[in-house]
């Protein structure tokens, strides 16, 4: 009786708590800021710290760190990552100045191509803790992004800097 009990009591605590989401530090030693990824998105490690791709291999989402004195680099290894993709901007970018939970940030949205059609990228900064800044970055179609709006959202709302 009591190992019946202790089966069921496991099976419910693996179905009702299974893992959904995993929670990255940026960087990892002395992390100034967080993020919560899904599980379903592939996560690799960049030089700056994390790029996602959602489950449909449609939208990918990056987010890096770095100190105030490097956010040049940082832009550089994004500008190169564009031009490696065959990313090319339409034009200008439209710059919005946003909150994203709690903290400012400036949003610079491209209407864009790829070898796919149509795109957009959007790169978004905000101050972290210790003189760092956090660089945002999602690419994806429109179509691509409404498909994935539920994880995207939950992404958003999981960045945390860390003052």
């Amino acid at each position: 009786m009591v190992r019946k009990f202790m089966l069921a009591a496991a099976f419910i605590v693996a179905v009702a708590a299974p893992a959904y989401a995993k929670n990255y530090a940026l960087p990892e030693k002395n992390p100034v800021a967080t993020v919560v990824i899904p599980d379903s998105w592939e996560v690799e490690e960049s030089d700056y710290g994390y790029s996602a791709t959602s489950p449909d291999e449609d939208v990918i989402f990056s987010i890096e760190s770095a100190s105030a004195s490097r956010v040049d680099k940082m832009i550089e290894a994004n500008l190169k990552w564009m031009n490696d993709q065959e990313i090319v901007p339409k034009g200008k970018a439209v710059e919005e100045d946003v909150n994203i939970n709690g903290f400012p940030a400036k949003v610079y949205s491209y209407k864009a191509t790829d070898p796919e059609g149509d795109t957009l990228i959007e790169f978004v900064m905000m101050p972290a803790g210790n003189g760092r800044v956090l660089l945002l970055t999602f690419w994806g179609s429109q179509e691509a992004r409404d498909e994935n709006k539920a994880d995207i959202s939950n992404i958003i709302m999981s960045v945390k800097p860390i003052n």
